[in-house]
């Protein structure tokens, strides 16, 4: 692994090169949705490449012997979650609206799978995190650009990523919350094989994501990335230089933020959007205790809220919940609300599971990922409580890298223990059984 953890391109590249085809349909999935070469170039979206991607990886993941199977408490927690879902858009509001927009969240339950199972060796995953940090830094460096290009200036409606999933301002912010910690940690990780110049040269991605986040004036994004680096403060074992760091950055960003948007958090709660937003977790929780067991129904929140609330946005017209939280309990019921926070639960579980192996087996790569991951998650769960974005991307692939890192970690544990010439380790749990 350690021409990985020094970057050494050539072999690297030589790796991914030799690598199954079940691999590199997820990698090409990962990049047509992070990238979106598709909306980039429309003449070339003729073609449905992310539904074509996915469907080669299940086909050579099949044929090449790739389809064991792994334990993780997860993957039930996602099958109830389907189940639910499918079970609220039979007995939705308006049933069609459901079923037109099945593939949005079969389409990750079916990712979650491939990527569990596929991304399962340490070098994959290393290969995986780096592709996703690289897709994440062509954003950001575009979003800093933009702002730099408009003198740093405040605009209302704020730098946005690429097409697809981050074409919103506010919905870039979000993928900045996830990226962000997991640059950083990823830096901490290879720190003792990278030369100075390299750390510099990579604290380009954690600094163009901090940025674009301020360039996006998602109040919410702001908030997401402030909790993320407060718990990385928190997790630190060295909690005064942490401490320090994170006090130069909010320096920096106080600094940096224009006046407008200031304003913007002067007036938050008063404001139309606040308003707006309030009144809709306000029905949003009225709907969930009117249709405790399966909700309104998948996707419907749009249809049913117009027909039963007036309209609360300044153009006089009806939005979504804007909260996660709201958008799973009304649309799914409580079933529906509660599995998703036993998913976000166990996601956490698995990353402490999977620090406490990793320690074991001292792998800085594997512990500092699943440090990273959570840091990744709370930003998202802070920033996603202002936007409605249950169904995009960011806790999805947050999950499925957690369970994929847990996987690789725990193979290599019982491998460690296994072995007659491990060392016993001692007070560690069985982290088979804890998953299972």
């Amino acid at each position: 692994m350690e021409t990985f953890y020094r970057l050494q391109f050539r072999e690297i590249w030589q790796y991914i090169r030799g690598e199954r085809a079940a691999y590199l349909f997820i990698l090409f999935y990962m990049f047509l949705e992070y990238v979106r070469p598709q909306s980039l170039y429309p003449q070339i979206d003729i073609i449905p490449f992310a539904q074509l991607s996915i469907v080669g990886a299940l086909a050579a993941a099949f044929l090449g012997g790739e389809n064991g199977w792994v334990r993780n408490a997860e993957n039930k927690l996602i099958v109830l979650f389907l189940a639910v879902v499918a079970l609220s858009s039979v007995y939705a509001f308006r049933p069609e609206e459901s079923f037109a927009a099945k593939e949005l969240f079969l389409s990750w339950f079916v990712v979650y799978f491939l990527i569990i199972n596929i991304v399962n060796t340490e070098k994959r995953l290393f290969v995986f995190i780096g592709l996703f940090l690289l897709y994440n830094f062509k954003m950001s460096q575009h979003g800093f650009v933009s702002w730099a290009s408009a003198g740093f200036a405040f605009r209302n409606w704020g730098v946005t990523g690429g097409p697809g999933w981050f074409h919103n301002s506010g919905e870039f912010g979000i993928e900045m919350c996830l990226f962000v910690p997991m640059a950083i940690y990823f830096m901490i990780a290879m720190k003792p094989y990278w030369s100075k110049t390299k750390m510099t040269l990579f604290a380009l991605l954690p600094f163009t994501g901090i940025a674009s986040i301020i360039a996006t004036t998602s109040r919410g994004a702001v908030v997401g990335i402030a909790a993320s680096l407060l718990w990385m403060v928190a997790q630190s074992k060295m909690k005064t230089k942490a401490f320090i760091a994170v006090a130069v950055i909010a320096g920096i960003a106080y600094l940096s933020i224009p006046p407008q948007f200031y304003a913007r958090f002067e007036s938050a709660g008063e404001d139309s959007t606040s308003v707006a937003r309030l009144n809709r977790w306000k029905y949003g929780v009225e709907i969930m205790n009117q249709h405790p067991w399966l909700g309104i129904g998948f996707r419907n929140w749009e249809s049913y809220y117009a027909l039963h609330y007036e309209p609360d946005e300044p153009n006089g017209g009806w939005g979504l919940p804007h909260n996660i939280f709201v958008d799973a309990g009304s649309e799914l019921g409580y079933p529906g609300l509660i599995l998703y926070v036993l998913m976000i639960l166990y996601t956490f579980t698995n990353n402490i599971r999977t620090r406490r192996m990793a320690k074991e087996l001292d792998n800085r790569f594997l512990y500092y990922t699943a440090a990273g991951l959570d840091a990744a998650l709370i930003g998202f769960l802070i920033s996603g409580s202002f936007v409605s974005v249950l169904y995009y991307p960011y806790f999805w692939i947050n999950m499925s890298m957690t369970v994929a890192l847990n996987n690789i970690t725990r193979r290599q544990w019982e491998a460690r223990a296994e072995s007659p010439a491990a060392v016993p380790i001692a007070g560690l749990r069985d982290p088979v059984k804890e998953g299972s």
